[in-house]
């Protein structure tokens, strides 16, 4: 796919000249900012984008991550009045919330999620759906900063592994052969001809490069490989089953001294295991893509590989140490890189204890048109989001049906949704789906149209699957008659 399928690519360009503009001006009159982002990979990849552009012009900022709009509207609550805001990856689907707050200083949103409401003269956004551009799949929060950035300071290309970075966090890689397309392919363009990065393809292992072969399997997540996904023993019996050498005499083997034989062998045996399983071999299909390799990172570190930088910040995002993510994508490597890879083991085992809980069949609700995955106050409800996208790497709803899970947050239930390419491709839009059952029962929800999240009273679980199944089936319904 390529960018001649847009609308407007220019006129989003031209709007993130005139946004740059305005942040010269601002810097120039030596106003503060309060940076704002999500606490997922590609929030905290925008919000090292934006840190970095502003340190770059000696301005004054601060930088917080938050876990949803409430985070945003309770940090702006005494913010004092010379303060501007900058919101990364968050903010688009609030818009006549944060312009009734009637703030003197503007408020810039730099977003990709569907716009939803309307914006005040002081609130100023950069969103690519305004402009025909899929915000879910063509261009990421990290991306949209970057471009930002790109026209402030030409210096801030640099920045544009970042912005890959915060793509594939956001699992933007779904254009055929597990590449990244759109608006995402001229940043990608930017890192390669600026020498920060090389693209091939391969098998899409964690740890390709220095993990031995067994462990680079199981730690693979995305597909989610049922029995073999967090389980380095039958990740090695699989192999050794396949005739695949794990070791070469006393040295662990790793995935890039394969041969293209043995890669085949092994791409083909685990097709046959997933069909042994009842699962669609077509899972195996998610395991080759375009890797993304930053040749200026350390070739034995977690920041080699684009996709797992991104499980990195994702990890440091998910476990409460969002500063530590947003100081690494900044470039800060030692001591605090050692930090950020034991946040990371951590992590993944706390995933596969969630995992191996939302696998069970008791912990599973099919209605008509949804799956409810129900991790009740087991699964951490930083971890949901996490743990929707892996299971709907399996495809355990199937084609026809939409993945809900949720859980059990302090005050209230978190709930993140995936919608199947089949229903998408119909015009399924699942952000406003559960922005709407969100609102029928008190809470809040948004999002893209393939993945989505929302917040409701905890009071209200059981009427919320009804109004979202109720929803969802009418869509459908809709959807079948055109």
């Amino acid at each position: 796919m390529t960018l001649e399928r847009f609308r407007d690519v220019d006129g989003f360009l031209e709007k993130a000249g005139e946004v740059s503009e305005r942040l010269r001006k601002l810097i120039d009159e030596d106003k503060p900012f309060l940076i704002l982002c999500h606490n997922d990979a590609d929030g905290l990849s925008s919000g090292a984008i934006a840190s970095v552009m502003l340190l770059r012009e000696n301005a004054r900022f601060v930088t917080r991550s938050v876990k949803s709009i409430e985070g945003v509207l309770e940090s702006l609550k005494d913010l004092p009045e010379e303060y501007s805001v900058i919101l990364t990856d968050i903010g688009s689907g609030y818009l006549d919330e944060l312009s009734s707050l009637g703030r003197k200083e503007p408020i810039i949103i730099l977003d990709h999620h569907e716009p939803l409401g309307s914006a005040s003269e002081n609130v100023i956004q950069l969103n690519p759906h305004d402009y025909g551009i899929n915000g879910a799949d063509e261009i990421s929060g990290a991306g949209v900063t970057y471009l930002a950035a790109k026209a402030l300071n030409e210096e801030n290309v640099r920045l544009s592994p970042i912005a890959v970075i915060g793509a594939l966090g956001d699992l933007q890689d779904r254009a055929d052969g597990r590449r990244l397309h759109g608006l995402n392919e001229l940043i990608v363009g930017d890192a390669v001809e600026n020498g920060l990065m090389k693209v091939e393809e391969d098998l899409l292992f964690y740890g390709r490069s220095y993990k031995p072969l067994h462990v680079a399997l199981a730690s693979t997540t995305n597909p989610f490989i049922v029995g073999i996904s967090g389980n380095e023993a039958h990740a090695y019996s699989l192999l050794t089953s396949i005739g695949i050498r794990v070791k070469e005499d006393d040295r662990w083997r790793v995935l890039s001294e394969l041969s293209e034989d043995e890669k085949k062998a092994l791409y083909n045996g685990i097709m046959k295991y997933l069909a042994s399983l009842g699962l669609p071999p077509s899972i195996a299909k998610e395991l080759i893509g375009k890797v993304y390799e930053l040749v200026r990172e350390e070739p034995w570190t977690y920041l080699r590989d684009a996709r797992e930088f991104a499980s990195l910040l994702n990890a440091c995002g998910k476990t409460g140490n969002e500063w530590l993510g947003i100081a690494i994508a900044m470039g800060s490597r030692g001591g605090l890189l050692d930090e950020a890879q034991r946040v990371l083991e951590e992590y993944r085992r706390k995933m596969a204890e969630a995992m191996e809980y939302a696998m069970k069949e008791e912990n599973r609700q099919e209605l008509n048109s949804v799956l409810v995955i129900d991790g009740g106050n087991i699964i951490d409800d930083r971890l949901i989001s996490s743990v929707a996208s892996m299971l709907a790497s399996t495809g355990v709803q199937g084609e026809d049906k939409v993945l809900v899970a949720l859980t059990q947050s302090e005050d209230s239930i978190k709930v993140s949704a995936r919608a199947p390419k089949k229903l998408v491709d119909a015009g399924l839009n699942l952000g406003k789906v559960l922005s709407k059952a969100a609102q029928l029962v008190g809470g809040r929800g948004g999002g893209h149209d393939v993945a989505a999240g929302a917040n409701i009273p905890k009071t209200k679980k059981a009427l919320f699957l009804l109004e979202i199944d109720r929803i969802i089936s009418e869509e459908v319904q809709g959807l079948e008659k055109r």
